[in-house]
């Protein structure tokens, strides 16, 4: 398809135009015609001429080889002899013809044939006049008729697409602006179809969110007001009243968590949050992340060891986020994994890519699951006590480094979580529009 780079009009453009193509054989199919009528025309109105011509003579002809047939054949003579006749003889005709008012200035009626004539080419070229223009108007109309047709099927869709969220069921398929038009109005018309469809999920995804949100603050602020009615009371021991401030602090730090978590998610989704991105040894931030979740683990009675891997590995990352994003994926396998047995972080690097895999010993994740584990407050069981958020913003912020972040089953149980990040991240989009 043809797209317009300017408003520059050229013909080799303007002929690419169906309508123009069609419009120039019209007109060379009226020449055509004319020329051939009029040719057509004058044959036949030299032959009727003739025709008359000859009925004339042969009849001044008769009526004098009736009197003077002498006279009659040296006329026959003179009409078919090959040669002219001297100017003196030609001066010495007219002479004699205009005593008898025959002349250059007589009427053409006095002459039957001429007047004949005249009057049959008048009539002729009017009525093939108004034949030619009443066609060429016919022919002219059909083809108006049939692009407004087009494009009046054309607006007709388009208020479809708009009002009703339908698809443009005309296609045009075609070269020329008309196309351009319609290949633009179908683009429209798709984009317009996936626009509306995309702010339906985003409602109803927000309404989801919304419903998710306000059941993870519900159970927290339903403590909260339970733990601060009973200790304004004051019926309670100091003991109580310690384990009470305890479980209050504890569901505040809850409701902290899927706030920021929650903001998090939102920052990184929208693109409003630039990486720090510096090359910096995977080990420290590996470190940083099993520090984070140390006492979680302790508490579960779980061990944290880091793989044989090498410590001397350095790639362009953003420490703290990446770090956020690994401490998640360790306090998932933390509260996966049953008390005694280990969650293992190793990695390795090939010549694009550094793989890093955090291996839980728990009872992993039914097949089922695997495709949702990375959505909003999916959660597999009941176990824990996330609420669905730390592995969608352990993704986001993995991809917001060029990388993949996936899970599969390990070969002898638990769940393994792979991150896949490149050596040399790739540009932006935004960078990348700005170079070119």
């Amino acid at each position: 398809m043809e797209r317009l780079e300017n408003d520059k009009v050229e013909f080799a453009r303007q002929w690419r135009n169906p309508s123009l193509r069609r419009l120039a054989f019209i007109l060379s199919l009226l020449l055509v015609l004319f020329v051939v009528l009029a040719l057509l025309y004058s044959h036949l109105s030299a032959e009727r001429l003739k025709k008359d011509w000859l009925d004339r003579e042969a009849a001044l002809l008769g009526s004098l080889a009736e009197e003077h047939p002498e006279l009659a054949e040296k006329w026959l003579s003179l009409l078919t002899a090959s040669g002219s006749a001297s100017p003196e003889t030609a001066a010495q005709g007219l002479e004699w013809l205009e005593r008898y008012g025959m002349s250059a200035k007589t009427d053409e009626r006095w002459i039957p044939a001429l007047g004949e004539y005249r009057s049959r080419t008048n009539w002729t070229l009017l009525l093939g006049g108004v034949c030619f223009v009443a066609l060429a108007a016919a022919l002219l109309y059909r083809e108006n008729v049939r692009q407004s047709r087009t494009l009046r099927h054309l607006a007709i869709a388009m208020e479809g697409a708009v009002k009703r969220n339908e698809p443009i069921a005309s296609r045009i398929y075609e070269e020329g602006d008309l196309g351009l038009l319609a290949n633009g109005a179908q683009e429209l018309s798709q984009r317009l179809k996936e626009t509306i469809e995309q702010l339906h999920r985003d409602k109803a995804f927000l309404k989801e969110t919304v419903a998710n949100i306000s059941h993870q603050l519900k159970t927290p602020l339903a403590s909260l007001m339970i733990y601060t009615d009973l200790l304004q009371d004051g019926k309670l021991d100091e003991a109580h009243a310690a384990e009470f401030i305890g479980r209050c602090r504890r569901e505040l730090d809850r409701m902290e968590w899927l706030i920021l978590t929650l903001l998090k998610l939102a920052r990184l989704e929208a693109n409003a949050l630039e990486l720090n991105v510096k090359t910096a040894p995977l080990a420290d931030t590996v470190r940083q992340a099993v520090q984070s979740v140390k006492r979680l683990a302790e508490d579960k009675g779980v061990r944290i060891a880091v793989g044989d891997s090498d410590d001397s590995l350095a790639i362009p990352h953003d420490a703290h986020w990446l770090g956020e994003a690994l401490s998640n994926l360790l306090k998932n396998a933390v509260e996966h994994s049953p008390a005694g047995r280990d969650v293992v972080v190793e990695w390795e690097q090939t010549h694009t890519f550094t793989h890093l895999r955090v291996k839980d010993q728990g009872p992993g994740i039914d097949p089922r699951h695997l495709p949702h584990i990375f959505k909003k407050f999916y959660r597999t069981s009941g176990e824990g006590s996330g609420v669905g958020l730390g592995l969608p913003l352990a993704r986001s912020i993995v991809e917001k480094h060029g990388g993949v972040l996936s899970a599969t089953s390990g070969a002898s149980g638990g769940t393994v979580f792979h991150v896949t990040l490149p050596l040399h991240p790739f540009p932006s989009k935004t960078a990348y529009l700005t170079e070119l």
